[in-house]
């Protein structure tokens, strides 16, 4: 029988209050640990992670996405977004960001500014990550400080085109062409599309490619090597391999835990190190071998639903508030 009392008394040990912008925050208070027993505390100041969810439309209709209702064309304003920034650099929080949506580079001109905010707030030492399903990658040259940009993670479910597009799905949408209106699906990139793109960048180091493990897709160990290849052939040096949440039917019957795939025994994987966060995450990091002897990073996380009672990372939404996680209450 599950001890309560226990339970209770973990939970409170794995917390500690503090403020930010004049509201009283639980956030995490512990360190992950490399063999799932001992955890260290967090240092006395801690600094959470930010996601800035940029805008809610994406193209895409992927069946198990975890986002809202992506049809919306909603936009943060990028001068509130700034103000902002500019209370939680005071109180130095801030420890990563990473910009997200709906489809970031749908809104290049809106992506561009939410960076250069970014950047002129925090200073380049920041990191910064974008994650993108493709659709308007090849405007990633825009972005003017793409050389401090720390990753593009792009949502990439299978090595084959056909079946990558089937799995992304499309919604179309309505766009202005001269006194016209036409409609357009989305415009997921083929593998040509993103041999041009990656090809057209000097510091390759900043893709992943992020697969969603489905049962009926990347599925085995097999299909990984597979798909670690294809990440080798177009230059992409690290790959990461996800356990869909179940958060609709779909994703629940679709779901495969992703050690199932990457597996420990598997002679062509290296493992370098892997973290437990108590029954809310488990991840593994390593190096693949082809081969040919050619080399790609990998990643496998496998996030649970299991419920928690405090913050795990701010969200700058696209109703223009801060709020306490995806969904969470607004903090300012």
């Amino acid at each position: 029988m599950l001890n309560t009392d226990c339970c209770q008394s973990c939970e409170k040990n794995r917390v500690k209050e503090i403020d930010i912008l004049g509201k009283t925050l639980k956030v995490k208070n512990y360190i992950c640990s490399s063999d799932g027993i001992n955890y260290k505390e967090k240092p006395e100041h801690v600094k959470l992670q930010l996601f800035v969810n940029m805008l809610s439309f994406c193209p895409a209709a992927c069946r198990f996405c975890v986002a809202g209702d992506t049809a919306k064309d909603k936009r943060i304003d990028i001068d509130k977004f700034a103000r902002t920034m500019k209370l939680l650099k005071q109180e130095d929080r801030v420890r990563g960001v990473k910009i997200t949506g709906g489809e970031p580079f749908y809104d290049i001109r809106l992506l561009n500014e939410t960076v250069s905010v970014l950047y002129e707030t925090f200073g380049y030492d920041m990191e910064v990550a974008v994650s993108t399903n493709g659709i308007g990658l090849e405007d990633l040259h825009k972005i003017k400080d793409l050389e401090h940009i720390e990753a593009i993670h792009i949502s990439r479910h299978h090595y084959d085109d056909g079946i990558n597009k089937d799995i992304f799905g499309s919604k179309k949408f309505w766009f202005e062409q001269g006194s016209k209106m036409e409609s357009k699906g989305a415009g997921i990139p083929d593998s040509a599309c993103l041999r041009k793109i990656i090809e057209s960048v000097p510091f390759k180091d900043i893709f992943v490619f992020n697969c969603m493990l489905l049962k009926d897709y990347i599925n085995t160990p097999g299909e990984a090597h597979k798909f670690m290849d294809y990440a080798i052939e177009l230059g992409v040096p690290k790959v990461g391999f996800v356990t869909c949440s179940p958060v609709n039917g779909y994703a629940a019957e679709q779901s495969i835990p992703y050690e199932s795939v990457i597996k420990e025994d598997d002679p062509s994987l290296l493992f370098t190190r892997g973290f437990f966060d108590h029954e809310y995450c488990h991840c593994s990091d390593g190096v693949y071998v082809a081969e040919d002897g050619r080399i790609v990073q990998f990643y496998g996380r496998s996030t649970k639903m299991e419920k928690y009672s405090y913050c795990r990372g701010l969200v700058y939404d696209v109703d223009n508030h801060l709020k306490d996680g995806f969904g969470g209450d607004i903090v300012y």
